[in-house]
């Protein structure tokens, strides 16, 4: 304390001295209760992978969930393991009928290469977050949900066996019809599928809601002007939404207060679009390596039918490497 000292016998530039170091320990921010939960939490975990459909492989909120990491000094790999067009459910011949028609191949199914990107990947923690497509090809009612439901479970249940350490599914994010009723089935699906998920937290399994709060940030946003969209096709969020997506993912998970915060480049307290493009470039060229050693059956994705392949995941990883020396050299205050 302050007090202890006689203040009467310290020369002046001594007491100012100690009065600025008091004042400035004073000021001090207290330590990130998030960042510490999540180191605790990432203890041997040494990769995370994430498993999804098209939003997964597009990865933007793949790519703000590493940002975050990267701010908070955890330096834990990150893979982005989606696939577009993928489904939780295998589909039959005639569910798949319309999706062979309109773009000449049938949608994949998680299950045809789980085994082998498990085997491969090796995750300690693998996030997975299906839905959208089981929501528009699945019946809309009961019967669907269940199929959903099997599917999911059948997914963490392989991967749990494969020795995955901790497993943590994500509820679909929104489809907006956008006043198109022909479509409205579609959410209605979604709806079921995140309450099936959610009521399984009830049996101790790890669910992040993604389309709960979307749907509250979609509703409240739109009241305010109707043209309000995360989603340009009702699908595929923009960054707005990736961001929220990785928000409620950080948050659940972590705990992150992340108020104020409006995109992963606000992370960092400068060069955040340049670190933020920097991991981005790093998980595509990564992806790329990934999906051509495991392989799947979708066509124009590398890894699948008449698709450019990636690097080999040596080359790759050396690649990476010096991205990651790209970003370290930015956060360090130097130039992209």
């Amino acid at each position: 304390m302050l007090t202890q000292f006689p203040l009467r016998r310290l020369p002046f530039l001594g007491l100012l001295c100690l009065l600025l170091s008091v004042s400035a320990r004073a000021a001090e921010p207290a330590p990130d209760a998030a960042a510490a939960k999540a180191a605790d939490q990432l203890a041997g975990v040494h990769r995370i992978v994430f498993l999804g459909d098209s939003i997964t492989q597009g990865g933007d909120y793949v790519t703000d969930f590493e940002c975050w990491l990267l701010a908070h000094h955890l330096h834990t790999e990150v893979l982005n393991l989606g696939l577009a067009s993928e489904t939780a459910t295998t589909l039959t011949p005639a569910e798949n009928a319309g999706h062979l028609k309109q773009f000449g191949f049938g949608r994949p199914y998680v299950d045809e290469r789980l085994a082998r990107a498990l085997a491969a990947s090796k995750p300690d923690l693998l996030f997975a977050c299906y839905g959208m497509n089981d929501g528009s090809s699945l019946p809309a009612d009961d019967t669907g949900t269940q199929r959903f439901a099997a599917a999911i479970t059948h997914l963490r249940d392989t991967a749990l066996q494969a020795g995955v350490k901790r497993v943590i599914l994500c509820t679909p994010p929104v489809h907006d019809e956008k006043g198109n009723a022909k479509q409205k089935f579609h959410d209605e699906n979604l709806t079921r599928y995140t309450a099936w998920l959610l009521s399984k937290r009830a049996d101790g399994w790890e669910v992040v809601d993604l389309h709960t709060p979307m749907r509250q940030a979609l509703d409240a946003q739109r009241a305010k002007n109707p043209a309000f969209e995360f989603a340009k096709d009702g699908t595929h969020p923009g960054r707005e939404g990736h961001w929220l997506m990785a928000r409620e993912i950080l948050t659940e998970t972590f705990g992150a207060n992340l108020a104020g915060v409006s995109s992963a480049d606000d992370l960092f307290p400068a060069q955040g679009t340049a670190v933020r493009k920097l991991v981005h470039e790093r998980m595509v060229l990564l992806f790329n390596a990934w999906m051509t050693s495991i392989g799947h059956q979708r066509p124009g994705v590398a890894g699948g039918p008449k698709a450019k392949p990636g690097l080999p995941l040596p080359e790759a990883k050396a690649k990476a490497a010096e991205i990651g020396k790209q970003i370290d050299q930015v956060l360090a205050g130097g130039k992209p």
